[in-house]
């Protein structure tokens, strides 16, 4: 469970959005998930008024835009997201978990988030598709810039510095599921963290990029049914528009945490399985409650 939010990490933010709406139970314990998808509307109105210039009649369009995004992701995704966890949680409580049912698990959350990207950008698009004149598009870029400046001062670091957070956060991560590690698991996260420290400069680099041909494209007055479209494949299949030899890092990427979670799962203990099929069904009822499927909040 290594994934976390963090405002310098997204392309224009709409990654950071889409983030927090499928990984949304990794931010905080299960009794705060439901406060925390109160304000998801507030935070996703802050990041996209970062990147647009907006008076208060456009922010009003703002409004009513996010509304009608969140209230879609509520109703049309939450209770998938519910099932997801609750099958989980079953599949650890028959002590199905290994390689090839952990690999299951990652699929499967794949193709929710994919399901998620394509179902908010239409949304995405309806409102900036508004937003094409010069002024707007290179107030877009030099915030753009302000963001990915700030990333590379955070990965400008010394690298043990690097390591030392990357290390930390990722105890705090897992710990949120399994409870406290044992020495044998921090050692599988030690690997995992010196496998992987030099991954967010290849991922700034790959984010830079898909800023670039974004603002291109906006450049280029596309309709809103071009927008979502191109956003859609932006998102998504990024690595056929800007550098092919992406798939094969994200595929790999996926890999390393695909075996991270095999060799957690292998080395945990009744207790820690406890614990996280614990978490999962709590998460999973607290999903199944927002969308309107279980008791009203």
């Amino acid at each position: 469970m290594t994934f976390s939010l963090d405002k310098k990490e997204s392309p224009i933010n709409f990654y950071n959005t889409l983030v927090l709406f499928g990984l949304i139970f990794l931010l905080a314990t299960c009794s705060s998930t439901r406060l925390i998808y109160t304000f998801v509307d507030e935070f996703i109105k802050d990041e996209i008024s970062y990147f647009l210039d907006l008076d208060d009649n456009e922010k009003v369009l703002l409004n009513q835009k996010v509304s009608e995004m969140v209230t879609w992701h509520r109703t049309a995704m939450l209770s998938k997201y519910s099932k997801f966890f609750y099958n989980i949680a079953d599949k650890l409580e028959d002590e199905q978990y290994s390689a090839v049912e952990v690999k299951k698990f990652i699929d499967n959350g794949r193709s929710l988030i994919n399901e998620t990207v394509t179902g908010i950008t239409p949304y995405v698009s309806q409102f900036l598709v508004q937003y094409q004149t010069d002024e707007n598009i290179k107030f877009m870029e030099n915030r753009m810039l302000s963001r990915r400046q700030e990333r590379m001062i955070d990965l400008s670091k010394a690298k043990d510095m690097l390591y030392e957070e990357r290390f930390e956060l990722l105890i705090s991560n897992f710990e949120r599921f399994f409870g406290a590690l044992e020495d044998s698991q921090k050692k599988v996260l030690e690997v995992y963290t010196s496998e992987t420290l030099n991954d967010s400069r290849i991922r700034l680099h790959n984010r830079t990029l898909r800023q670039k041909v974004f603002i291109k494209f906006l450049k280029t007055k596309p309709t809103e049914v071009e927008l979502t479209n191109y956003l859609n494949k932006l998102l998504l299949e990024g690595h056929m528009i800007i550098n092919p030899s992406y798939e094969n890092f994200s595929e790999i990427s996926v890999n390393k945490f695909h075996t991270l979670i095999v060799n957690m799962l292998a080395k945990s203990s009744k207790i820690q399985q406890e614990t996280i099929i614990t978490k999962l069904r709590n998460y999973a009822e607290d999903f199944k409650i927002i969308s309107g499927e279980g008791n009203t909040l």
